[in-house]
Order: structure tokens, then sequence, then C-alpha cells
């Protein structure tokens, strides 16, 4: 009750102030009861309100003097959530850089004032009325005595009298005390100390947030008062803030100088009745960018943007200070921008304009004498250019300094040749240039330098390293689990780059479709072939790898949606590794592992820029190599090179390459000047490397090395199965499998020649072509199907999972024989062989299996009396979708024979076999444009049938 009295009262003594006083700081209000009981009686008396008894008890037990210091400031501003309630949040960086510099000293939730007892009193202050001395007296005598200045200047002391301390320090005046009780009392010594201070009233006036007149301690002063009026308005300046004692101004305080510098001189102590008056600010600038500390700043009349860029704190160590940017209003109250370079004592002494922006921008992250060093080395990243420098200044040691694997032969400086950023690239040998520190080899380098140093061949060391990055890259960039399977593939970084060269082939080959399409006027085809693309891959629910619309409601209703974020990851990679490749050469943890990639990665980035950077239809500066070399592809033209140099290029030859003939395609203009054709150069490598002969590149220049004449003795075929010496036989060329057999010792007495197989790898490869062809042709039809579709035909999506099936068929690149006819030497009938051939001869078969659409799929011991209908009644017979009238038989040595005919590829037999395969094919309604399935289940069925009779060996 005590304390909401008094606080009551305190709110009615305020109200009684003048009106600027009405608001008073929460520090204001709690300055009453710290005032000294007489205080509190005196104002109370003053402003018509009665006190009741005891109620300042508490404050005169305060017998020590209490004075209003700052609290620890906090980097914290307080904000409300109106969810949550309180609670901290730190300016951001674009922020303070909007906030004038200063302005937080004042916020009451960063710096408050609290009372501090014993306080020490300055040797400055000066005894006024109602100021408290302890005296203490010692000797003859002991007591102790409170003496209090009364408003005439004196204290009394007990048995001598008043003595007068007005305007005397607390030094003096216990000087002038002690000598009166010396000669007024013998034998008594005194000791005076300072007691309670007393309280003044001062006037804060001006552009404060709270002005009025506060009741304070003796010992308060400029920067004191302004925290009890809550500090300044926002048109309230820092920077001069006026003292005035009798309408005379005795003090002036730039706050900058206490906040910049720390000089507290102007914060004087204030007296009874001082006025401090805060002015409003006249000018304020602005600095952002590459600055300390960045903010507004209030600048008085004739200050420069050196003087600025001091109270800012300098600028930041990456800041580019010749150029900066000036925004400043101009006659016409328009905007104009300035363009400065700072490092000009000039320019730093321009004087500032109320209004001014300064904009100090970033320096460029690009080094300027710096040169790169990239690849098969130990320690690739950025080195200090310095005058003079070469190659062996950087790559010292063959041990030291280079990975076993790198290619001594050849190595890069790609070098700028103009402001555009356009290369060259010199080519030299690394062990000459290491060798002979005087040779032509060890290049001198220029600022801006890149020296790439490959490994031999196609090489690479520590992928682990390079795949563990990427798929770092991956998993953070789509916030992926880090242990997906795909992920975790043998060799991620070689996925990935070839992704982005098929990315990249893919989306050139769009635009050169759409190139060739707007030539001839075919704007209006491009959208109906891309509807029909869509009504496709809508039909047929997977085209391309995408799923189809009941694939998704499959995988939403399952819950598996990291499937669809892992293929995101995956479409992903190309561009992440495109990213990779953009920053290999500037990045530094990239640089760092550039000893992971292989030759043709490492010069991905470097071709690219040489095609990028062609201009005016110029070729660029690459050259070709193809055929007998360690690494065929593209490589850089280097200056001055030659076919010897190309060679190095691609890792070297072979050991199947011709020396005596290569071929080098050059582009030469028409003689008509209205073309190009292609001129063919015969080129001798002898002569080349012995240094006899030698033929400068050109740009698109394109060499083909030719192996040797029938170089491959390694040519082999097998033979497996019941032949007496079953293995590996070196073949030479033109060789007949007559001849091979004969060497194998002929086939033993139980070899069933009639169901002989034999494959071959180009057959393999043709029959893969065709079912890609047919498997395309199918969903064309689907596609068609769908859009006339009729009740009871077979539904497109079981269509279309057996064409996934035909796509999924390993061919088998079977060659039908007619064994007996080889054997019995008839040359019509034999065949040549070739390298990777098989031939298996199976033992003696005496059955006739029955698959396909029967009721119970079955093999039956051959019977020469049976039927063709009797041998399917053994299996039970046909079932309801069968198409009875499509039925085949695979013949023992793969042909197919069709039970109306006499045979079919030049089959004779009349009538079945041991070794024959009766096939019922499934009916799939599909009779007009679908009448292909035939072909799918013959070729399902007789690759079964080969792969069986393989594996059952």
């Amino acid at each position: 009750m005590l304390k909401l009295f008094k606080t009551c009262v305190l709110v009615a003594l305020f109200a009684a102030l003048p009106v600027s006083a009405v608001t008073p700081s929460p520090a204001m209000l709690a300055q009453f009861q710290n005032l000294s009981p007489a205080e509190q009686q005196r104002l109370a008396k003053q402003y018509g309100i009665d006190l009741p008894a005891g109620s300042m008890g508490a404050s005169a037990q305060q017998a020590q003097p209490q004075v209003l210091v700052p609290q620890q400031q906090s980097p914290i501003i307080e904000t409300i959530d109106p969810q949550f309630g309180q609670y901290p949040k730190e300016l951001t960086e674009e922020e303070k850089a909007n906030q004038r510099f200063g302005m937080t000293m004042f916020n009451s939730q960063i710096s408050t004032f609290a009372p501090v007892d014993n306080a020490p009193v300055p040797e400055n202050y000066r005894l006024g009325p109602d100021d408290i001395l302890l005296l203490q007296l010692f000797g003859k005598q002991n007591s102790s005595e409170e003496l209090i200045v009364g408003r005439d200047g004196s204290v009394n002391l007990p048995e001598i009298g008043p003595v007068n301390v007005s305007g005397l320090s607390v030094s003096q005046a216990s000087d002038v005390i002690a000598n009166k009780v010396r000669e007024a009392m013998i034998g008594v010594d005194a000791a005076i100390t300072m007691g309670k201070l007393r309280t003044i009233n001062i006037f804060v006036a001006g552009e404060a947030k709270t002005p009025g007149m506060f009741a304070v301690s003796a010992l308060t002063t400029v920067t004191q008062s302004l925290y009890l009026a809550g500090g300044v308005s926002d048109i309230g300046s820092l920077r001069d803030i006026q003292v005035k004692r009798g309408g005379a101004t005795v003090g002036r305080f730039d706050l900058y100088d206490l906040l910049l510098r720390g000089d507290s001189s102007g914060d004087i102590q204030l007296q009874h009745g001082d006025v401090v008056f805060v002015a409003p600010m006249k000018a304020t600038v602005q600095v952002t960018g590459e600055i300390k500390r960045a903010a507004i700043y209030e600048v008085k009349s004739g200050e420069t943007i050196d003087a600025l860029l001091s109270m800012a704190g300098g600028t930041k160590a990456g800041a580019y200070p010749q150029s900066v940017v000036l925004e400043r209003y101009n006659s016409n109250n328009l905007r104009d921008l300035l363009n400065l370079d700072l490092t000009n004592a000039v320019n730093r002494q321009m004087a500032l304009r109320d209004g001014d922006l300064l904009r100090i921008a970033e320096t460029s992250p690009r080094i300027e004498n710096v040169v790169t060093v990239a690849g098969a080395v130990v320690r690739p990243g950025f080195y200090a250019w310095q005058q003079g420098i070469r190659i062996s200044d950087l790559i010292k040691s063959f041990w030291s300094d280079l990975h076993m694997t790198a290619d001594l032969d050849y190595a890069l400086v790609v070098r700028e040749i103009n402001n555009a950023g356009d290369v060259k690239v010199l080519q030299f040998s690394l062990a000459d240039a290491i060798n002979q520190p005087s040779g032509e080899a060890n290049l001198s380098l220029k600022p801006r330098d890149l020296v790439m140093v490959f490994h031999h061949a196609d090489q690479h060391i520590q992928r682990d390293k390079l795949n563990e990055y990427l798929r770092k890259q991956i998993t953070d960039r789509y916030k992926l689990m880090p242990d997906m399977r795909w992920t975790a593939s043998e060799d991620l970084t070689a996925k990935a780059f070839k992704d982005m060269l098929d990315a990249d082939k893919k989306r050139q080959d769009e635009l050169t479709g759409q190139r060739q399409a707007t030539s001839i006027g075919d704007q209006q085809l491009v959208q109906p072939a891309k509807d029909l693309s869509s009504t496709t891959l809508t039909a047929s629910g997977r085209e391309g790898g995408n799923q189809t619309q009941a694939g998704n409601v499959a995988l939403q209703a399952t819950g598996q949606t990291m499937n669809a974020v892992e293929d995101l990851g995956k479409d992903a990679l190309p561009a992440i590794m495109q990213d990779i490749m953009a920053r290999v050469f500037r990045d530094k943890e990239i640089l760092a592992l550039s000893a992971s990639f292989s030759r043709t990665e490492l010069l991905h980035p470097l071709l690219k820029k040489l095609k990028a950077q062609v201009r005016r239809g110029a070729d660029p500066m690459i050259a070709s190599v193809s055929g007998e070399v360690k690494v065929p592809g593209d490589y850089p033209r280097a200056e001055n090179a030659d076919v010897a140099s190309l060679i190095a290029a691609a890792g070297g030859l072979t050991q199947s390459a011709y020396l005596n003939r290569a071929e080098l395609t050059r582009a030469v203009l028409a003689s008509d000047k209205n073309g190009i054709e292609a001129q063919n150069i015969a080129v001798n490598l002898s002569q080349v490397f012995a240094g006899e002969t030698s033929l400068a590149l050109q740009d698109r220049d394109r060499l083909n090395v030719f192996p040797v004449p029938d170089w491959n003795i390694e040519r082999t075929i097998e033979l497996r199965g019941e032949v007496r010496f079953p293995g590996r036989y070196t073949i030479q060329r033109g060789e007949m499998l007559s001849s091979v057999i004969q060497r194998a010792g002929g086939l033993n007495r139980n070899a069933f020649m009639q169901g002989a197989i034999y494959t071959r790898e180009d057959i393999k490869e043709r029959e893969r072509i065709q079912i890609k062809k047919l498997a395309d042709q199918l969903r064309a039809d689907i596609a068609t199907k769908s859009l006339s579709q009729v009740e009871g035909a077979t539904p497109a999506q079981d269509a279309l999972l057996m064409i996934d099936q035909l796509e999924k068929q390993q061919p088998v690149g079977r060659l039908v024989l007619d064994l007996p006819s080889i054997l019995a030497g008839m040359p019509d009938y034999d065949v040549q062989v070739q390298d990777g051939d098989l031939f298996y001869v199976p033992r003696n078969d005496n059955t006739i299996s029955i698959v396909g659409e029967v009721q119970h799929a079955s093999s039956h011991r051959y019977q020469k009396d049976l039927s063709f209908e009797e041998y399917l009644k053994l299996a039970g017979g046909t079932r309801k979708r069968a198409d009875e009238e499509r039925i085949y038989v695979i013949k023992a040595d793969g042909s197919v024979m069709l039970p109306e005919s006499n045979g079919w590829f030049a089959v004779a037999q009349t009538g079945l076999e041991p070794g024959d395969t009766i096939v019922v094919p499934v009916d799939t309604e599909y009779r007009d444009s679908l009448s292909l399935w035939t072909q799918i289940t013959q070729i399902f069925y007789q690759s079964g049938v080969a792969l069986a009779a393989l594996n059952s060996f």
C-alpha cells in the first residue's frame, strides 16, 4: 500500500509540471523514491501535496549517496512477439546500415540507470545546501554526528557553532572543520567524510524524447540527464548538446567524441537550474557496402568524406576504394551519381552534403598476380606470380611435386590474350621443363596463367574424394538421405560426367532441330509433333523414363514420395557436374580435387571455353585425333602445334599403331569459294617422330591413326559341348568353322548336330537394335490404338508391360547353321569364324518341348509316328487365349517352321524332329495395327530355347 501511495503521489506531482514533462521516463518515476526525506518534503510542499507520516521511512534510512550510472550494454534488441511474448532479436547488417549511428545508446531496453551506493565524490565537487557531512570525533571524546549544510552554506558543529563550508570542496571543508574542532576541543580530533549528496533540479529541453524538469543527484552529468529524458528524438542532434546556465551557454557536448573516441571531457557536471538543450540535427549522410560500421551519420558543416570514413571505422579489407559511388541531390532536387577514387587525397577531402549516400563496393574475387596449377600435381592451387617465374619454379621435382601417374610429355599453359578473357594454349613437355631449366620447354609465366598437368593416358587418382564431394553436393542441395544407393555407385563422377555430355548433346540436337525447322518453315509442325509425343506418352505411360499417371497415383497411394525426390537428384546430376566443371579452376575446394579428374574431364572446361570465344565465324582452336592413340578425342590446338604434339596430347600411340601411314583431314575453302572441302593428307608418323618432317596443325584438323594390318592375333573362338577338345582357339582371318572343328578333334559320338548353337557378337548388336525399333513401333501403335479403343480389346497398360519385358530381353545373336552339311565338306554351308564367336554342340536330345498357351507346358519323348496335333494333346491342349492360327515350331538348329507349310528359312523338313519346340503364342486381340505380337513371342521363345541349351551344359 505504501508503494502504491508513493506512486500515486508521484504521478500527481508530475501532473502539475509543465506540459512538456507530462510523460516521465521510468527512471524519472523511480527517482522520487531515491530522494532524501528533506527533498521529498520540499517537493511535496512545493506542489501542494501532503505526504503521510512514515512514508519516507525507507528513504530516510539511506545514509549513503545514490547516483544514476549506466548498466552494461547488450547488443540484443528486445522486441515483442504477439504469440510468444518477449524475445531477443539481433539486427541484420542491412537494418544496422539504415539506422542512425548512436541512437541505440539511449534505448531503455539496452541501457538503463540504476542507483549505486558509495559512489566516489570527485575532487572538484563543491558543497552546497542539503549536502550531508559525516563527522566522527575521537580522542578524549568519541562521537559521530551528521552535519547538514544549511541554506546559508554552513554546518552546525556540536558545542562549537556554525562553520561556513559553502563552495568548498570536501577536502577543504574537512580541513576547516578539523581545525575548528582542534581549537575548541583540546585532545579531540575529527574525521569528516561525505554523506548523502544534495538533489538538484535540471531541465532537459529541445529535441529530447521526454523533455522536462528532473530532480537528480548533484553528480549528474550531461549524458546521465539525456538517459533520464529517454535520449534524443528522431530529429535530435547527437553532436550539438548545449548546457545553459543563467542564460549563457557554458558547455557544448558532441556525443560522437564519446562514442567514437572515448572523449568525455565535454560531459560536464550539472548544477542546480542548468538547462540541457538538444538542438535539431542539421545534416545526415549514409555509408553502405564494404565499410566496417555501415550506418547513417550526422555530420557538421565542412566535414569531409575522410571524416565520414573515420566515423564508420574505415573500409573493410575487401573494399575497392578506387571505384566508389556517391549519390547526392543536385540543384534541381534530383539525385546525381558521382564516381570517386578514394585513393586520391583530393576526393577524400570532398565536403559532404545533407542526404549524401556513399556506396563502397567490394573488390573483385579474382586475384591479380596469381598462377594456378591444376591436375596431377601433389599441391594444386593458387601461387604468387613474380617477374621471371617459370614452370620449374612451381614444379621443381618429379618426386615431391608430381603424382606417379603424371604424363611428363604433355602439359599446358592457358594464357589470357585480351581484356575479353579470351585464351590461347601453350603446350610443353614437363620432363624437359624440369630437366632443362634453360630450355624452351621451361616457359616463362605471366599473371593469371593456368598450368595444367595431366595423368598418363586417361587415368585418375583419389577418385573417392571427388565422388564424396559430388555426393555431398547432391544431398545438401536437395536435402536427400546420404545413404541412397544410386549415389553410392562405384564411380559417381564418371556417371555425372557422361550424363552431362549426354545432356549437352541432347540440348545441341534440339537447337539444331529448331534451327532446321525454322529454316524450312516448319514452325507449325513442331507443336503437333509435341502434341503427338504427349499423346504417346499418355498412352504408353513410361516414355523416356517418365512415370504414367497411373504410376504416379500408385506412388502417392503407397507413400513412396522419396523416390520422386531421388529422381530429382538424378535429373540434377548433370547440372551439378556442369557447375563443378565451371568452377574447377577458380574454386579452392574443387581445385584441390583436380588430381581426381581424368585427362578428358580436366580438358572439358578448356574446350568449352575455346568454343565459346569463337567470333565472326572463325573455327575454334581445337584439333581431333582418333584411331590408335591412347585417349582419342578433341584437344586444344596449341601455338605452333604439329602432328607430333597432337599425338602427345592424346597420350601417345598404342602398340597397334601403324607408323608408316596416318591421315590428316583438313577443311579448306572450295575452289569456287562457296563452301568448304575436305582435304586428306597422308602422314608418315615414322618421319614425324624422327624429325624429318613436320606438319603444322590448323583449326578443325582431324588426325586418324590406322592400326597395323592384321595386328590382332588374339582373335579367338570358344568351342563348348560335345567336341573332343573344347576350349578357346586362336583363329586366323578368313578361317572357316569346319577348320576350327577339325583342329578341335571333331565331334563326340553323343553330339546332337541338329541342335548346334552358333552365336556372334555383331548379330547380338543387330538384334538389340531391331528389338529397340520394334518396341518403338509398338508404342506408336498403342498410342494410335488408344485414340480409338474398342471394347474388349487388350488394355494398353498390359501391352506396355509386355513391351517392357521385350526391351529387357537379352539378344542371343544366334546364327542358324546346317552343321551336318558343314561337316560333310560342303563349302556353301560353311561360315567364316570371327573374334568372340561361340560354338556349342549339345548332347543328343530325343525330346519335343511344348511351351506357351497350353494347359501344361512340358517336354515329351520324340515319337516318329506322332503328329503335330497329338503332341499338343499330350500338353493338355491349348488354352482359351491361344492363337491357334499362328502356332509355330522352333527347330533344334534355331530355324522356325510353320506347320501349315513345308518349312521356313530354307528348312526342308516336313515334320517334327528331336530337339524341336512347339510354341503356342497368346492371342493379343490387336488384329489390325498390332499384328507384330507374333514376332514378340517368337523372340521370347527362340531366345529362351537357345539360352536354356547354353546354360544346361
